[in-house]
């Protein structure tokens, strides 16, 4: 029996809690957070759902090194699923100090990203086993580009896409949430890779693509996140990949967002409560139908590959692929390092996995 530990009891911390005690045994799961309560009644509900299971819970604050040194004695691995982006220094040098293995379901984020390189050598030395950019997005687009270059041989072109059309109104926020979301449009790169160089995209010619139903065609704009950025190094023969997201509804994209980004990058950060009030009032008003999907659009040697992922829950989405990455940890597949998931993974059976824990997987080879 492995000791996990999760940072974070809120949307994806308590359904990632769920999905694990579902699906993978080997796992004894204690839940942390700030907010000693609200762990303590996460706890205590998962329980009474899986009465055959043991949930413990402790109080942490990523804020606290020392709390998080006491957290992490005699776990195994720590799961960060909290927003929590600014404390990542001391949840890498806690897990360090304790040999504690790690993974995070967080942003996509350059300064995280810039930490754990950071420490490479330290994570290597102690043989410990450091996931990071786990969930969909960040977490699939990168294993739909490795899917597609063992399918189809030298791959030239591997770009992918993907409507988020998410019923944000379902889901709380908190005032961190919040502001790590401003902060990832703050940081936005609208970057692709073409003819074997990195381009911005030209506004007045944002590429779309057609999901066909139930979203049809949207217009996609361009955002390099770390596992598309290193593509090009990982795969040498690729001449063109790119990760192409939608808006969130007409009002967030036509109205509001030109706001936010305006704010962002003119006012203190003393001023994000504001805007990430109106971020979320803007979420709120999309309309179905609701849902997330990616498209892999891939041409290699060996022909062509259409690769579609899909599920209505934009959280069931993020969740699954975390715990079909956990079975490859399980199964000892990933080996010592710091890694990505979308790349640490054998793609394979990641989406046999992922198809098996209910998302929706199409593959079509020309």
């Amino acid at each position: 029996m492995k000791k996990l530990l999760i940072i974070g009891y809120g949307n994806v911390g308590k359904l990632l809690a769920t999905k694990i005690l579902a699906n993978i045994p080997e796992f004894q799961i204690t839940l942390a957070g700030r907010n000693i309560e609200r762990v303590k009644a996460t706890a205590e509900n998962l329980e009474n759902q899986f009465t055959k299971s043991k949930v413990d819970y402790i109080k942490v604050d990523a804020a606290d090194k020392s709390s998080l040194l006491e957290a992490f004695e005699e776990i195994d691995m720590v799961i960060v699923a909290s927003s929590s982006l600014k404390y990542t220094r001391n949840v890498v040098e806690a897990a360090l100090d304790t040999k504690t293995h790690y993974f995070d379901t967080q942003l996509s984020s350059k300064d995280k990203i810039t930490v754990l390189e950071s420490y490479r050598d330290d994570i290597q030395r102690k043989e410990l086993i450091f996931i990071t950019d786990g969930g969909y997005h960040p977490g699939i687009p990168g294993a739909m580009i490795t899917w597609a270059k063992q399918k189809l041989g030298s791959l030239a072109k591997a770009n992918i896409y993907a409507a988020l059309k998410m019923d944000w109104s379902l889901y709380q926020y908190t005032k961190s949430t919040n502001h790590e979301m401003l902060e990832e449009l703050k940081s936005f790169d609208c970057s692709y890779y073409q003819d074997r160089e990195w381009k911005k995209v030209n506004w007045s010619k944002i590429p779309k693509w057609d999901f066909e139903e139930p979203y049809y065609e949207l217009s996609c704009m361009p955002m390099v996140m770390e596992e598309i950025r290193c593509a090009p190094d990982e795969i040498e023969e690729i001449e063109e990949t790119g990760f192409f997201i939608s808006g969130f509804n007409p009002l967030m994209d036509r109205f509001l967002m030109p706001i936010l980004m305006f704010g962002i990058k003119v006012l203190p950060a003393s001023m994000y409560g504001p805007l990430g009030k109106l971020f979320e009032w803007g979420l709120k008003k999309g309309k179905p139908p609701y849902g997330v999907m990616l498209v892999a659009d891939c041409k290699g040697s060996d022909g062509s590959l259409c690769m579609k992922v899909h599920h209505e829950d934009g959280y069931e989405i993020t969740v699954v692929p975390v715990v079909a990455c956990l079975k490859q940890y399980i199964s000892g597949h990933i080996k010592p390092g710091l890694h990505l998931q979308a790349w640490v993974v054998e793609p394979k059976q990641f989406f046999a996995d992922l198809k098996a824990l209910g998302i929706n997987v199409e593959v079509e080879q020309k």
